[in-house]
């Protein structure tokens, strides 16, 4: 299992949050997600077949511009 956390921007609303949320949380491989509106923050919990680089992608399509990220061990 990893653990990663994502850092965004236009997360506006809780709206926006569960949409985001919900969008992630079916992803396959993905165990948890976490997001923290007021620090624009995303953490995430996911296993193969999921990875960092799949998950910023999804992020970005939705609308929110990845900022930065860490990809931290399993």
């Amino acid at each position: 299992m990893y653990q990663s956390y994502v850092q965004v921007s236009n997360i506006h609303t809780e709206n926006d949050k569960e949409a985001l949320e919900k969008r992630l949380s079916s992803m396959i491989g993905v165990l948890d997600v976490q997001i923290d509106i007021n620090q624009q923050c995303i953490n995430l919990e996911y296993e193969t077949p999921a990875n960092l680089n799949t998950l910023e992608k999804e992020i970005y399509d939705a609308g929110f511009p990845v900022i930065n990220s860490f990809k931290g061990g399993h």
